[in-house]
């Protein structure tokens, strides 16, 4: 994109909404109650199908998708059936997260799950990937080569089983007392960094980049973003007040890891561990327990190392954008727009 220089969050902003408006052409016509359910997922509609456009969320991934393009063409456009992809398997591992976690509430109104039942949530989510996988499809409608449209919905799909492989062990991690450091990042690398790297890596597809140096690069630095994006939310989840409602407590409540409460259990000292494993191991934790979790783990340095963590993320992303060799100042506006999306999304 041309233009005079806009502000990080603007520029996010822009891409989101290119994305939004080829997510709403893409579902367009489609009728069934099924379709509302979705649509209400995406934040389009009430319950009763009626139409709100106030609170819908920022696009990060499809965003991020644009924005990779735009580094490199210039433009947006030729990855916005990339980013509705991305978005829709997005949502639909929202969905499916929201019924396996049982958040009763996601953007301050009830879950789908919780309107419609989980069999019609867990419906609603499997349509949605197989919209997504259509969405994809349709860029031969734009005249791209079979092969390069193979090649797209391949990473999609890679990223797509990467996401339920994360989610199987989120799930497995949730019963288990002690989970090392590591075991939780690559976990989070799967479950949240890999449909960011994806978004990346399409985005750079789209916009022509044949190279796999580059191609690999660019992914490794959506996937870094994708993980700082977790960890930074395990954090708001604790410390960040306007934050702690919704799927961020709902995560904690049901008893989700997050990295503070494992660094804890396995760094701190035998005391710090004790009290933090008798709460976790009650069978229902309830909101006061919140707040005893987090005066134990600001005892242990678990918050300041998470924090570390991140930095760290953040710089390796940094690394391998410059290793990507997109020139200036487009390198630098998509590295802010993905700085501002890792501490405001999740």
């Amino acid at each position: 994109m041309s233009g005079p220089a806009v502000s990080a969050p603007d520029f996010l902003a822009q891409a989101s909404t290119a994305v939004e408006k080829s997510m709403e052409l893409f579902m367009e016509g489609r009728s069934l109650p099924l379709y509302r359910m979705m649509g209400y997922q995406l934040g389009w509609v009430d319950e009763n199908g009626t139409p709100r456009e106030a609170n819908r969320p920022l696009r990060v991934r499809g965003a991020l998708c644009l924005l990779a393009a735009s580094a490199i063409s210039g433009r947006f456009k030729d990855a916005l059936r990339h980013a509705v992809a991305i978005e829709l398997v997005h949502n639909y591992s929202q969905m499916h997260a929201d019924v396996q976690e049982g958040n009763t509430e996601r953007a301050g109104r009830g879950s789908v799950w919780w309107v419609w039942g989980p069999a019609q949530a867990i419906n609603a989510g499997d349509g949605m990937h197989a919209l997504a996988r259509l969405a994809m499809f349709e860029l031969s409608k734009d005249g791209v080569a079979p092969e390069l449209v193979s090649d797209a919905l391949q990473a999609l799909d890679l990223a797509a089983l990467d996401l339920c492989e994360g989610s199987y062990f989120d799930t497995v991690y949730q019963e288990r007392v002690t989970i090392l450091v590591d075991e939780y990042l690559q976990m989070t690398a799967r479950a949240s960094g890999a449909l960011v790297g994806c978004a990346t890596r399409l985005g750079a597809m789209a916009a022509g980049e044949t190279g796999s140096s580059r191609l690999d690069a660019l992914q490794k630095f959506g996937q870094k973003c994708g993980i700082s994006m977790r960890l930074s939310s395990d954090l708001r989840a604790f410390w960040d007040g306007s934050d702690r409602s919704g799927p961020l407590q709902g995560r904690i409540l049901a008893k989700k890891k997050t990295l503070p409460v494992i660094h804890a259990l396995e760094k701190a000292d035998v005391k710090t561990k004790r009290a933090l494993g008798e709460i976790y191991a009650q069978r229902v934790l309830d909101p006061g327990d919140i707040e005893k979790v987090r005066g134990i783990l600001e005892a242990a340095g678990s918050r300041a190392y998470t924090e570390q963590v991140i930095a760290k993320l953040n710089q390796e992303a940094s690394a391998a954008l410059a290793d990507a060799g997109i020139g200036q100042p487009e390198a630098d506006r998509l590295l802010e727009a993905a700085q501002f999306a890792t501490r405001t999304s999740g």
